[in-house]
């Protein structure tokens, strides 16, 4: 877990480039390089352009590390929720983490109105929309003391 953290500060570190947020063309890298595996569309720009549009909550053209983090929030939440999905239908045939087609609608349903372009894979190539996101978010804090109720 330790690992994984410091592999998350650190690719947003180096995308940043030592400046405090990503700007555009950064965040099209990180996502494109980082997160093409679990994403449809990695490579559209228009549909990346989208997604750090509905991150962006300050509005200022930047995605902040706290932004970063929402995404790889829900990003978590999906991989999981679909974990646990193929879990109970099916034995376990591949555990890559990638969102197959028939995996696609419930990975959709955590994810934020700023991934609606930006799906998970989905196999096929194409990107399904999400929902609007619920209005209540967890902070980072809520989540852990979620994580250790659960285990």
């Amino acid at each position: 877990m330790e690992s994984a953290i410091k592999t998350v500060v650190s690719v947003y570190l180096k995308s940043a480039k030592g400046k405090e947020n990503l700007s555009s063309k950064d965040f099209q890298g990180l996502v494109k390089n980082q997160l093409g595996g679990i994403l449809n569309n990695a490579e559209s720009k228009n549909a990346v352009k989208d997604m750090q549009q509905g991150l962006d909550d300050n509005q200022d053209g930047k995605v902040s590390f706290q932004e970063y983090m929402k995404l790889i929030g829900y990003l978590a939440n999906a991989v999981s929720k679909q974990y646990v999905a193929d879990k109970e239908t099916k034995p376990a045939e591949s555990n890559d983490g990638a969102v197959t087609q028939s995996e696609a609608p419930a990975a959709a349903e955590t994810q934020p109105a700023a991934a609606k372009e930006v799906a998970p894979a989905a196999g096929n190539g194409e990107a399904e929309k999400a929902p609007e996101e619920p209005a209540a978010e967890n902070t980072a804090e809520e989540k852990t003391e979620e994580e250790d109720e659960a285990s």
